[in-house]
């Protein structure tokens, strides 16, 4: 039951701080986030090479990974993934293809108020209306420049993830937003 997950999840928050605490000095350290679905570990900020050389060697650590900055690509999608010309005539065409489906991106973000994302409401006019489903269990978070109605059937929920930048000093508020917002563009390709 989900009242049971979310007592295993905060016991296990609660054993990742006891384990940083007991090992490294509070200065050396930010704790960004504490994953809990598919893996026990959790991410920091560090400012000492020491304190990576402690954690290292701490008996029960797995693996420890550094956060790297990747280069934003833009693929062709249907011929990266080798879908064959016509494939979407065949499961529907725009109007029927994907009903129900819920994809996943992690991107830079998202503008929502590109006509790529601008859901048509049954009389085709102006943005529809947000899909409800059952098992969808996302969320769509408001921020800079994403204000409530930026989710609606095409884009069902978006949340945003800063916490590593800010810890490392690159969060940018002149350039980038507290929100799902894209702030460069690159967001636009995701469709």
């Amino acid at each position: 039951n989900f009242e049971d997950i979310d007592i295993y999840k905060e016991r296990m928050r609660r054993q990742h701080d006891m384990l940083l605490g007991s090992l490294l000095e509070k200065s050396v350290y930010t704790k960004v986030h504490s994953y809990t679905h598919l893996i026990n570990g959790f991410a920091i900020h560090l400012t000492s090479d020491e304190a990576l050389d402690i954690l290292r060697n701490v008996e029960g650590v797995r693996a420890i990974y550094e956060d790297v900055k990747m280069k934003k690509l833009t693929t062709h999608t249907p011929d990266f993934l080798g879908l064959p010309a016509g494939v979407w005539p065949k499961l529907g065409g725009p109007t029927t293809s994907g009903a129900g489906v819920v994809i996943g991106m992690i991107d830079t973000g998202i503008n929502p108020f590109h006509p790529s994302f601008l859901a048509q409401a049954s009389n085709g006019a102006g943005r529809g209306t947000i899909v409800k489903s059952g098992k969808f269990k996302g969320k769509c978070v408001t921020g800079d420049r994403f204000p409530e109605t930026a989710c609606n059937s095409k884009i069902v929920g978006a949340q945003y993830f800063a916490r590593a930048a800010t810890a490392a000093g690159e969060f940018n508020a002149s350039r980038d937003y507290a929100s799902p917002f894209d702030a460069d563009g690159h967001g636009r390709q995701v469709t």
